[in-house]
C-alpha cells in the first residue's frame, strides 16, 4: 500500500490545497452565520418577552375606570379564541415573571402575541381535572423558554377575575408530540395522578428552537384564595 504524503513547497512546508482553504472558509462562515442567527433570534426574543411582560403587568388596573376591553374575561365565558382570562406567574423563571393567558393555542393571535394559550376543552384554573397551557420555548418572546428550571418546591400562580390559584410542582417529563394524553383530565404518565385531582400542565417544544419532542411540567393545586384576599406571599408585588 502506498501512502500519499502532501506535496511540499521549495521551503519544505507542505502545500495547502485551495479546496482545503475554501472548505475551511465555508465551515467557519457557516458557524458564524449560525451564531449570528442564534444571537439575533435571542435578542428579538428578549425584546418581545419584555413587551409581553409589560403588557401582562398593566393589562388590568384594579380600579373602576379600567377599560372594558382590558378586563379579564370570566373563565366560564372564555369560549372565543384569544379571550384573555388571567395571568400566570412563575417566580422560578424570574422573580416578577408574569404573562397573560388566553383561550386557544394557535400561534396567531395567541402564542405569538399574547404569550400563553389554554388548551380548549381542558379544565380552567381551580377546576377538577387538568388546566393545560402552551407557549413558545424559543421565538416570539419564548414565554416558556426556562420551564425546564422549575423544580421540587416551586410554585406557579394563576390569577383570574375572581381568584388566585397556587399550583405546586410535581414532575417534568419529555415526550413525543403524539403523546397528547399528558393533558388528559387525569394526566397520563404523571406519578400519583388520580380522579378528582386538580392539576396544571405546562407544555412546550423540546429542545429550544426545535419541535421534535415536548417538555411537560406537571403541577397540582394546593391553595386557592378569593381575589379580595390578594396574591400569595411569593408574588405579593402583584397587588
Amino acid at each position: 500500500m502506498k501512502i500519499k504524503f502532501p506535496s511540499r513547497r521549495a521551503d519544505g512546508r507542505p502545500k495547502v490545497s485551495i479546496r482545503v482553504v475554501v472548505g475551511a472558509g465555508l465551515v467557519l462562515a457557516g458557524i458564524a452565520t449560525a451564531a449570528w442567527g442564534y444571537w439575533g433570534t435571542s435578542a428579538q426574543d428578549n425584546i418581545l418577552a419584555g413587551e409581553q411582560q409589560q403588557t401582562a403587568q398593566t393589562y388590568v388596573q384594579p380600579s373602576a375606570t379600567a377599560k372594558a376591553e382590558q378586563k379579564f374575561v370570566d373563565p366560564d365565558d372564555a369560549n372565543t379564541l384569544a379571550d384573555i382570562f388571567g395571568r400566570i406567574y412563575i417566580p422560578r423563571i424570574d422573580e416578577k415573571y408574569v404573562r397573560l393567558v388566553a383561550e386557544g393555542t394557535r400561534w396567531h393571535p395567541v402564542l405569538n402575541e399574547i404569550g400563553i394559550g389554554h388548551y380548549t376543552k381542558t379544565q380552567m384554573p381551580g377546576e377538577v381535572g387538568n388546566f393545560a397551557v402552551a407557549a413558545h420555548r424559543g421565538g416570539f418572546g419564548g414565554a416558556f423558554r426556562d420551564i425546564h428550571r422549575i423544580k421540587a418546591g416551586d410554585h406557579v400562580y394563576v390569577e383570574t377575575s375572581e381568584a388566585w390559584y397556587d399550583y405546586e410542582y410535581r414532575q417534568t417529563v419529555i415526550v413525543k408530540p403524539e403523546q397528547i394524553h399528558v393533558i388528559n383530565k387525569v394526566p397520563v404518565g404523571m406519578d400519583g395522578a388520580h380522579e378528582g385531582g386538580k392539576y396544571m400542565t405546562l407544555t412546550s417544544c423540546e429542545p429550544i428552537y426545535v419541535n421534535t419532542e415536548r417538555i411537560i411540567v406537571w403541577l397540582e393545586l394546593v391553595d386557592t384564595r378569593s381575589k379580595n384576599e390578594g396574591p400569595f406571599k411569593e408574588i405579593s408585588w402583584a397587588k
